[in-house]
């Protein structure tokens, strides 16, 4: 079920483009707004602090843990800005004219971002996340489909506005659709498995550079735009309301 809940934000994602013509910047940007703030507001209100849970600093083996998870979500948010050079921000709505075929750079930049990002998903023999409570996946779940969406709008928007035929764009767009359910699968049957809190660390570092980014670029003319707060409004909101419905 959870590999289906990954493909669904992808073919909502197409569903959206195809049927409603909704993959102009203005609406992405709306789009990125709620997710970015969903995003961050998962991560501050959950996910960061469930990655502290049960590790008092005065002792020694679990500050240098500690130390660990700070310095795996520092790299996180840069693994993210090297990605963020790869994919040419397309991850937080940014559309760019696709001169040539195949856009070799942006498809690999998103498919590595989606596959670190699931691999946290990854389940144990025991059926649970190594070192986390259900809840805590559940949200980390929720937090990559919303994400997805706006994702999966912006690069099937940018490949058929730049004039790729239809078929070659869906073949990229189910490219990237496969990336979570590898990332799942590869961090529920490897080694990765036993450290799921380590993974977490990891994708709290992309998630904050990726919502950070997202909520704090400039409009076109400097201005903070009022529907873009709105969108933010919601977005935290939203992201409240599921960490505290179980």
């Amino acid at each position: 079920m959870d590999y289906l809940l990954l493909l669904s934000s992808i073919v909502l994602g197409a569903i959206t483009v195809f049927g409603f013509r909704l993959y102009e910047a203005r609406h992405i940007r709306l789009l990125n707004a709620f997710t970015g703030a969903f995003l961050l507001s998962l991560t501050f209100l959950h996910l960061l602090p469930e990655l502290y849970h049960d590790h008092p600093a005065h002792e020694g083996a679990v500050a240098h843990s500690v130390l660990l998870i700070g310095f795996l979500m520092l790299l996180g948010f840069f693994v993210q800005v090297a990605l963020d050079v790869i994919s040419m921000g397309v991850e937080h709505g940014h559309s760019h004219v696709v001169t040539q075929r195949m856009p070799i750079g942006i498809v690999m930049g998103l498919c590595l971002h989606a596959l670190v990002e699931a691999l946290a998903l990854g389940k144990g023999h025991a059926g649970v996340v190594q070192g986390l409570d259900p809840h805590t996946r559940r949200l980390l779940l929720t937090s990559i489909i919303v994400h997805n969406y706006p994702v999966s709008i912006a690069l099937l928007g940018m490949l058929l506005q730049s004039g790729m035929p239809r078929g070659r764009a869906l073949g990229i767009l189910v490219l990237f659709a496969a990336m979570a359910p590898l990332g799942m699968f590869v961090g529920s049957h490897t080694a990765l498995a036993a450290y799921g809190k380590e993974m977490m660390a990891l994708v709290i570092g992309i998630f904050m550079h990726i919502s950070t980014t997202i909520l704090f670029e400039s409009s076109d003319l400097h201005r903070f735009n009022l529907a873009k707060l709105g969108a933010m409004v919601l977005g935290t909101a939203a992201g409240i309301a599921c960490v505290f419905v179980h």
